[in-house]
């Protein structure tokens, strides 16, 4: 399957990799970086790997450690990487 990024995933990437760069350095946005790319790969491979939302089935969440998910959309024939989102935010599920 095909994975895209919606608009409001570039936003939220970007908001957590600025927030990472300026609490750990440059080093560390590209460790996130290779986590997050990986994790996609993986997603791409095995779209159903990780657990589906309670509230919406085609909704899944993906743990990049433990302060980040990725929450992301699965249709008949693409991905769509909805958000990132803080873990240390109120919880959504």
């Amino acid at each position: 399957m095909e994975v895209f990024w919606t608009t409001k995933a570039d936003i939220t990437f970007e908001v957590i990799t600025d927030s990472i760069e300026a609490q750990f350095g440059k080093k560390a946005v590209l460790k996130f970086v290779l986590k997050v790319n990986s994790l996609v790969g993986l997603i791409e491979k095995f779209p159903f790997l990780f657990k589906s939302s309670s509230k919406f089935y085609n909704v899944r969440k993906a743990t990049i450690n433990k302060q980040c998910s990725l929450f992301y959309e699965i249709n008949n024939t693409s991905i769509y990487l909805l958000y990132f989102w803080d873990n240390r935010q109120n919880p959504i599920d």
